[in-house]
């Protein structure tokens, strides 16, 4: 790996910045140590770390997608920016209202929205022309939860305590 200026270093995979103590990068889940095996099979290298639970896994276990390693668990995620969808609401009011809920928990939830022009008549999920779940099977036309990929299992677990998510 390569040094960065502030006496960290750069992964060679994503040329993010990582901490010189770090035995995986954050941002793609590039394994830095030798002898890093599978969480689920400890005869197995581990191929990288997902990027969402921070656990290693072999190839059979895990992979990359859009250049970040994720588990089988997490593999469906949509992710943005390093921020994972943890979930869809129809209106914009709902969907800051979690996440102040979740900002004053202490998380880092952000709100992205994607919806449809005023042709859609304000409808969540349609619009008159096309259903807007066209991009990559997911609901373009819904206002977005995102969290830090590691803040995931963590966030999603507050939106169940705090009855968002059933």
């Amino acid at each position: 790996m390569a040094d960065a200026r502030d006496g960290g270093l750069i992964c060679p995979h994503c040329g993010a910045e990582v901490q010189a103590d770090h035995d995986f990068c954050a941002d793609c889940g590039e394994v830095f140590e030798d002898g890093l095996v599978c969480s689920r099979h400890a005869t197995k290298p581990a191929a990288g770390v997902c990027i969402v639970c921070c656990l290693p896994f072999c190839a059979e276990c895990g992979g990359r997608i859009q250049d970040r390693f994720l588990c089988g668990d997490h593999d469906s995620l949509e992710i943005f920016e390093g921020m994972a969808r943890i979930f869809g609401f129809g209106n914009a009011a709902e969907a800051e209202f979690a996440k102040t809920s979740l900002v004053t928990a202490g998380f880092h939830p952000f709100v992205f929205s994607r919806k449809a022009s005023p042709i859609s008549m304000g409808a969540p999920e349609y619009t008159l022309f096309n259903p807007s779940g066209d991009y990559d099977g997911h609901f373009v036309n819904e206002v977005k939860l995102l969290v830090p990929c590691q803040e995931v299992q963590s966030a999603v677990k507050k939106l169940r305590e705090l009855h968002f998510i059933a």
